[in-house]
């Protein structure tokens, strides 16, 4: 499934066709203004548009670079730490050895645990015992110093965990306010087109020089007449799939069938010859529009059709699941698990479900309540993970606090 680019669908611009699109009518908005005459507000825009997105931009990918360095930071705290915890473990297991009760409450005896987070919940309890054992004066207590230096370094990787988190937040808000701009900007370019249409028309050659595309030269060029639109465009339901017919075109060589869960973002659902189509649409309202196409390009669209699969929510309230979920370990610099995934549109954050099982169990059933909620970026870093285990992961979008439909799950082993 693609986008239909050609239509100058600027909502669904990548981000370096955003930046190209905009960097072009900085360059020449200038010497096509005594033609198009925009408002001074619009005109502003275009000339600063470039600059402030291109520098969201970088600041994202900054941010973003920022929260990488403050993970790869906690992994270097992490190892002097984890070093100084088992042997201070092994030193106060040899000491109390005749001791049980000691090593059962403090976790002595067990393994020390590969997460970060079991590390420091067991050196918080060597600290908890060393301060017991002081207060009942008990001989065998370690010196201070030894406690101390231990705690210091544990207290370091708790430091560089809650900066990595301040990073993370940072991050995240650069990505959202990212988003907002190239939302705003979208609507800034809807306006741009269409004064240029009013003032000059869809195939005027100029509109290439203000960063969109000639609408006859969206197919490829033939030099003659483009298609009708189609005629006859008709649906009907045939539980579960909806059926599309409409008139054959003569001369034309295919047709593109395409849909819109709003009206105004488009995306194609078929192409082919046969002037038919038939599919089982997911729950929810959607738009649909058919043209044809010859050697001389697409035609004009034909009316909309627009018609709802019952049980959704409407449109807005009830984000749709992701188109991608995956997941991925990765140990260079750092060790930590990539979730990636599609943010929904309509969705202002998403919400990842995460269930742990040791490695070849059956798959488990996605948890009641998520791992993590309000990531605003497109992948995530789980970095609370052990060897032996599988790692299962399911997203889903999250608009006004509402969950949407899910994806995945998306498995990893470490």
């Amino acid at each position: 499934m693609s986008y239909i680019i050609p239509d100058n669908n600027v909502a669904r611009d990548p981000y370096i066709v955003r930046t190209e699109r905009l960097r072009i009518i900085k360059e020449f908005i200038d010497t096509h203004q005594p033609a198009l005459s925009l408002p001074p507000e619009l005109l502003d825009w275009a000339h600063d548009a470039h600059d402030i997105w291109y520098a969201a931009l970088i600041k994202s990918d900054a941010e973003w670079a920022e929260k990488e360095g403050a993970f790869l930071e906690i992994e270097l705290a992490e190892a002097p730490a984890r070093e100084r915890v088992n042997i201070i473990k092994e030193l106060l297991r040899s000491r109390y050895a005749d001791r049980p009760e000691l090593m059962e409450r403090y976790n002595l005896d067990e393994t020390t645990p590969r997460s970060r987070g079991g590390l420091l919940q067991l050196a918080d309890g060597i600290v908890e015992m060393h301060e017991r054992l002081k207060d009942e004066g008990d001989p065998l207590v370690l010196p201070d110093a030894m406690i101390d230096n231990m705690d210091a370094l544990v207290e370091e990787v708790k430091a560089k965990e809650n900066a990595a988190q301040d990073e993370f937040e940072d991050a995240k808000t650069a990505t959202r306010d990212l988003r907002a701009l190239f939302d705003a900007d979208s609507k800034k370019l809807a306006l741009l087109y269409d004064w240029a249409v009013a003032m000059w028309g869809a195939d005027d050659p100029r509109m290439l020089e203000i960063g969109f595309v000639q609408r006859f030269s969206q197919g490829g060029g033939g030099g003659g007449e483009v298609p009708a639109a189609p005629e006859e465009f008709a649906m009907a339901w045939l539980d579960p799939s909806l059926k599309f017919t409409w008139a054959e075109i003569e001369g034309a060589t295919s047709y593109q069938l395409a849909f819109s869960v709003d009206g105004d973002a488009w995306e194609e659902l078929y192409s082919g010859e046969e002037p038919l189509f038939e599919y089982e649409p997911p729950e929810g309202l959607r738009f649909y529009r058919v043209r044809a196409r010859n050697a001389s390009g697409y035609g004009e669209w034909s009316d909309q059709l627009e018609f709802e699969v019952e049980g959704e929510p409407p449109v807005g309230e009830w984000p749709s699941a992701p188109s991608e979920v995956g997941a991925e370990l990765i140990t260079d610099p750092s060790t930590f698990m990539r979730v990636y995934y599609t943010i929904p549109g309509g969705s202002d954050s998403v919400s990842i479900y995460r269930a742990v099982v040791p490695h070849g169990d059956p798959a488990p059933e996605r948890p009641a309540s998520p791992y993590t909620t309000e990531i605003g970026s497109e992948q995530y870093a789980d970095t609370d993970i052990e060897a032996g285990n599988d790692y299962y992961y399911w997203v889903c979008g999250v608009q006004g606090g509402v969950e949407g439909d899910f994806a995945g799950p998306a498995m990893c082993e470490v």
